[in-house]
C-alpha cells in the first residue's frame, strides 16, 4: 500500500500538467520502490533468477550511470569465486536476450569496465519520484504551498513499501539501499509537514503511524505524528507516542529528545501548540543528505474549539522555574520494576497525572527510588520540580505553613511579589489557597520526602489537574489513601541477589568473598541504607575484609530491638578499629534516617 493516496482518489487539487512528469503507460517501467518488477506495455514482465534479478535492481537503482564490473560481481554474489566475472557475462547475455526483443533497442550497454542502463524519468518509479520532488522544492522556493504539497504527495504515492524488498542481495542493501531510505524519509518528512500546513492532519495521522514504528529513533516523523494526532482531538495518544519515543531514544541512543520534540510535548500538555509553531511559511531542502528544519504552519481548518484538559493561561512574566531535586543515586539496583509500577500509577504523561505515596521502612531507599523517578519525569512537568524534606534537623515534622510559605516562594520566584519578610505571617490555609493558585494551569511536580502524617502532607497536595504530588513515607498514611485518592506503592528490602550485586558494584568485584557479601547483606537486612553503609566501612578500612565487618555487626545485640540499619550504623559510628574499649561498640543517638 502506498504513503499515500494517489490524488485522483483522494480528489486533491491538480498541479501544473506541463511540468510534473507522469508515469509511462506504454513501453518499459521499473519498479523499485517496493517489490521489484518491470513491466512492459502495462504487462508484469516474469524474470527468473536470484543473480539475474540482483544484476538487473543493481543496474536499474543506479540508472544512469556505469556500474563497474567488480561493483556487480560483490552485489550478485555473497562470495564471488575466480568464475564470477565469466558468470556476470552469461547473465548480462540472457538479461539482453530477455528485454530487447520486447523492447525493439538495446537496455544494457558496456561501457569503460562495467554496464550501465539509461532510462527517462517516466519509466522509474525511483527517478520519478525524484524529479517530482525537485519540482516540490522549485514550488516551495515560489511560494505555492498548494502545488509544493500536491507534488509531494504525488512522488509518496510512489513508495510502496520497503525497498527491492524481494531482491536476494546483501550488499545491494547493506551498501545501497539505506541511502536511498534516508532520501525517501526526508521527502516523508517534508510531505507530511506540508499535509498538516493544510489542515490534513487525520489523514497524516492514519498514514504515518506505521512508518514511525518502522523508524522509531525519526525525531521529524515522531514530531508530525504528534501534531497530527494533537489536531485530530487525539492528545492522550500524542503524548503516549512522546513516551515511547523518549523510552527509544533513551535506551538506543543513549539521548533525550531533541529540543524540537520536546517544545512539541510541552505544547500540546499546554494545549497551546498551535500558537507555539507558528505561521513560518514550508520551505524546500534537498531531496537528500540535509535536514529541513522547518516548523510546521497552523492548519487553515484546525477546529479551535477542540477541548484540552492540560490547557493553561499564560504564565505572568518570564519567572524562574523551580528545579529543586536533591541529586539521584548513581546506583539503583532492583527496583527496575518499581519505578515501572510509579510510571503507571502516576503516568506522567496523561493531562491529569495522578498522585502516589512511595512507603518504605526505614533505610528501604524509598526516598532515593523516589528522587530517581523525578529526575526521570522532570521534562514531563516543564513548569517546576519542588522538593521539601517535611522532616526538620532536629528529627521533628515539619509543620505545613512553614512549608507552604516555602512553596509559594518557590512557585513565585521572580514572577509575582511573594512579600516582604516582615509581613504577618498569613493564615496556613490562605497560604494554601495561595500555592494552589499558584499552580494552576501550570505542569508542576512535587516530592515531599520524610512525611509523618497525612495532617502534614494534605495541604501542601495540588489543586489543579496537570500537577501531582509523590510523597514518601515510612508509615502508610491511609487517611491520603482513603480521603485524597492517592495510589501506594510500597516499596521493601531488595532481594538478597540484588542486594549482594549493589554490593559487588559498590565494593569491587575481588575484594571480598561471594559468602561475605552474603553474609553481610544478610546482616544488613538487605535494605539499601544498611548496605551501603557496609560499604562505607569497607571503604575506611582498605586492610580489613568483609569477614571483619560480619564480625563486629554481629557483637551488636539484637535482642533490644534495634534494626538492621542501627546495629550497622552504630559499628560504622566507632571509629576505626582498635580505638579502645568502645570500638564497634553501639553509641546511642538518633537512628540514620532513609
Amino acid at each position: 500500500m502506498p504513503l499515500y493516496d494517489p490524488p485522483e482518489v483522494r480528489g486533491a487539487a491538480t498541479v501544473d500538467p506541463r511540468d510534473p512528469p507522469e508515469p509511462a503507460s506504454h513501453g518499459l517501467h521499473v519498479s523499485l520502490l517496493g517489490r521489484f518488477g518491470v513491466q512492459i506495455d502495462g504487462a508484469p514482465l516474469r524474470l527468473r533468477g536470484d543473480r539475474r534479478r540482483a544484476l538487473l535492481a543493481t543496474l536499474m537503482l543506479n540508472a544512469g550511470r556505469t556500474v563497474s564490473t567488480d561493483e556487480l560481481i560483490e552485489r550478485v554474489w555473497d562470495t564471488p569465486g575466480q568464475a564470477a566475472k565469466g558468470a556476470l557475462q552469461v547473465h548480462v547475455a540472457r538479461a539482453r536476450a530477455l528485454l530487447e526483443p520486447l523492447l525493439g533497442t538495446p537496455l544494457i550497454r558496456g561501457a569503460d569496465g562495467g554496464y550501465r542502463i539509461d532510462l527517462d524519468e517516466h519509466r522509474s518509479d525511483l527517478l520519478l519520484f525524484r524529479a517530482l520532488a525537485r519540482q516540490a522544492e522549485l514550488a516551495a522556493a515560489r511560494g505555492e504551498a498548494d502545488t509544493h504539497a500536491d507534488l509531494l504527495r504525488r512522488a509518496l504515492a510512489l513508495w510502496r513499501g520497503p525497498v527491492l524488498s524481494d531482491v536476494t542481495a546483501p550488499l545491494l542493501h547493506a551498501r545501497d539501499v539505506p541511502g536511498l531510505n534516508e532520501e525517501l524519509l526526508r521527502v516523508a518528512e517534508r510531505g507530511f509537514d506540508a499535509a498538516l500546513a493544510r489542515g490534513e492532519h487525520e489523514h497524516v495521522a492514519a498514514r504515518i503511524g506505521s512508518l514511525v514504528a518502522d523508524h522509531p529513533e525519526r525525531e521529524p516523523l515522531i514530531r508530525a505524528q504528534m501534531i497530527a494526532l494533537y489536531r485530530s482531538g487525539r492528545q492522550s495518544e500524542a503524548l503516549r507516542v512522546y513516551d515511547r519515543a523518549r523510552s527509544v531514544l533513551s535506551e538506543r541512543l543513549g539521548a533525550d529528545p531533541g529540543r524540537e520534540l520536546q517544545e512539541t510535548f510541552h505544547g500540546i500538555l499546554r494545549g497551546d501548540l498551535d500558537s507555539r509553531l507558528g505561521t513560518r511559511p514550508v520551505t524546500g531542502g534537498p531531496v537528500a543528505g540535509a535536514a529541513t528544519g522547518t516548523l510546521v504552519p497552523r492548519p487553515r481548518t484546525h477546529n479551535e474549539t477542540r477541548p484540552c484538559a492540560a490547557r493553561r493561561t499564560a504564565r505572568p512574566g518570564a519567572g524562574l522555574v523551580p528545579a529543586e531535586l536533591p541529586s539521584a543515586p548513581r546506583t539503583l539496583v532492583g527496583r527496575s520494576g518499581a519505578l515501572a509500577e510509579l510510571d503507571r500509577l502516576v503516568d506522567p504523561c496523561s493531562p491529569v497525572p495522578g498522585s502516589v505515596l512511595v512507603r518504605g521502612p526505614a533505610g528501604s531507599g524509598s526516598s532515593a527510588l523516589a528522587v530517581r523517578w523525578a529526575h526521570s519525569v522532570a521534562a514531563h512537568f516543564p513548569d517546576g520540580q519542588l522538593y521539601v524534606n517535611l522532616r526538620a534537623p532536629d528529627g521533628s515534622p515539619r509543620q505545613p505553613g512553614e512549608v507552604l510559605r516555602r512553596l509559594v516562594r518557590s512557585l513565585s520566584a521572580g514572577t509575582v511579589d511573594a512579600g516582604s519578610p516582615d509581613d504577618p505571617a498569613p493564615e496556613p490555609d490562605e497560604v494554601a489557597a495561595r500555592a494552589r493558585s499558584l499552580m494552576a494551569g501550570r505542569r508542576v511536580l512535587i516530592l515531599l520526602d520524610n512525611a509523618a502524617t497525612a495532617h502534614q502532607v494534605r495541604p501542601l497536595l495540588p489543586g489543579g489537574q496537570g500537577s501531582c504530588a509523590v510523597v514518601a513515607s515510612r508509615g502508610w498514611l491511609t487517611d491520603l489513601l482513603v480521603r485524597d485518592g492517592l495510589r501506594a506503592l510500597p516499596v521493601d528490602a531488595l532481594p538478597e541477589e540484588h542486594a549482594v550485586t549493589l554490593l559487588r558494584s559498590l565494593v569491587g568485584p575481588d575484594r571480598c568473598t561471594p559468602q561475605a557479601l552474603r553474609r553481610v547483606a544478610e546482616l544488613a537486612g538487605c535494605l539499601p541504607l544498611s548496605l551501603r553503609m557496609a560499604v562505607a566501612w569497607l571503604d575506611a578500612h582498605p586492610d580489613q575484609s568483609a569477614a571483619e565487618l560480619v564480625r563486629l555487626v554481629e557483637r551488636e545485640d539484637p535482642a533490644h530491638g534495634v534494626s538492621p540499619t542501627a546495629r550497622m550504623a552504630a559499628v560504622l559510628r566507632a571509629g576505626p578499629l582498635g580505638a579502645g574499649a568502645v570500638a564497634g561498640k553501639y553509641r546511642p543517638g538518633p537512628e540514620p534516617r532513609a
